[in-house]
């Protein structure tokens, strides 16, 4: 599949051209269509016409990077595209061992749905490294018990949510050196899937990150909540980097959550000594924001900055979302100008 830069602002095809070939040229020959070549303004009416099951070649032409991003998130046929390409890639590079499948939009994710790429149990044995986005954590699961020698794997999974298969069961993932874990979106779902998850990784020696989280009650992921649940088995483990960002939401009981010193304490307590909590609780304490990360900050982005904000050094940082109910003042603007020097986006 090739991409190329948007250029022109109409369609290359003249619209009663266009409308004569989607509706009596393309239904009769869409089974014996073997290679598409598609613009921007075309491209619905041409996808729509008919199926094309024996399309090996799409071409992609004259779009703009927004409107391509809408079409693989919506188009049926792009969607199982991306797949097609993902499983040639495994099936034709048998000594691939370093793959990058994500980044095509740097302030957006395509996430790529993976786990019926192949009837067969293992993805790829060759593979030691890969880099993609997938649109749920069944995909994560697939590529650790499907790519047998991979020792570093960098993750964006879009939704956490019960798995098909149970990840507290399998094997260890005894190979799997370098784990870094990202999600896109709020799940509650930590303690029953991404923490059994993080206990198969015994032999991990690099950690990081970076999760969205709605807790209930006073089940805080605190310093001790994560050496309980993951962090003690991890024996090999030498560096440890996150950012967590947790909506707390007192359902059942009026609780008192803890303060930043107490959070960040409970980390020094476990060998963590450079961590940073913020707190933050709504007027009438119905809810409760508290973002902790450790120093010095090394993500990309920086999720649902608030007035709680204190400064710091965030010169990784390329993507800042500031989100409160209360305006934001010049002064933290300022201070924000200050800290987040690489800012892009």
């Amino acid at each position: 599949m090739t991409i190329d830069s948007f250029y022109n602002q109409t369609s290359l095809i003249d619209r009663k051209v266009l409308s004569k070939i989607c509706s009596n040229i393309l239904p009769r020959i869409h089974d014996q269509v073997h290679k598409l070549t598609v613009e921007q303004y075309s491209m619905k009416r041409i996808l729509r016409a008919a199926n094309y099951p024996q399309l090996y070649s799409l071409s992609l032409i004259n779009f703009e990077k927004n409107v391509l991003y809408q079409h693989l998130k919506d188009n049926l046929i792009l969607r199982n595209l991306m797949k097609q390409i993902l499983a040639l890639i495994f099936s034709l590079c048998k000594n691939l061992t370093d793959l990058n499948f994500c980044d095509m939009f740097p302030t957006r994710t395509y996430a790529t749905s993976i786990n019926h790429l192949s009837s067969s149990r293992y993805v790829s044995s060759s593979l030691t490294k890969l880099k993609i986005n997938v649109s749920n954590i069944t995909d994560c699961t697939y590529i650790l018990d499907g790519c047998l020698n991979l020792s570093i794997l960098i993750i964006k999974v879009r939704d956490i949510f019960d798995p098909l298969t149970d990840v507290n069961g399998g094997e260890k993932f005894l190979k799997l050196k370098y784990f870094s874990l990202t999600t896109s979106d709020y799940t509650c779902n930590h303690k029953k899937i991404i923490f059994p998850l993080l206990r198969r990784m015994i032999n991990l020696e690099n950690l990081r990150l970076c999760l969205l989280l709605f807790v209930f009650d006073s089940d805080f992921p605190d310093g001790t909540q994560l050496y309980d649940q993951f962090l003690m088995y991890m024996t090999q483990l030498e560096k440890f980097t996150f950012s967590i960002d947790a909506k707390v939401y007192p359902h059942k009981i009026k609780i008192e959550l803890p303060s930043n010193r107490d959070i960040e304490h409970s980390f020094a307590s476990i060998g963590y000594q450079q961590v940073t909590s913020y707190v933050h609780t709504n007027l009438r304490k119905t809810k409760s924001h508290c973002l902790i990360y450790s120093l010095p900050y090394d993500f990309e982005e920086f999720i649902h900055l608030d007035n709680s904000f204190q400064g710091g050094m965030f010169d990784k940082v390329r993507q800042l979302k500031m989100v409160d109910v209360i305006p934001f003042e010049h002064k933290l603007l300022r201070l924000i100008s200050k800290d987040f020097p690489c800012l892009k986006f």
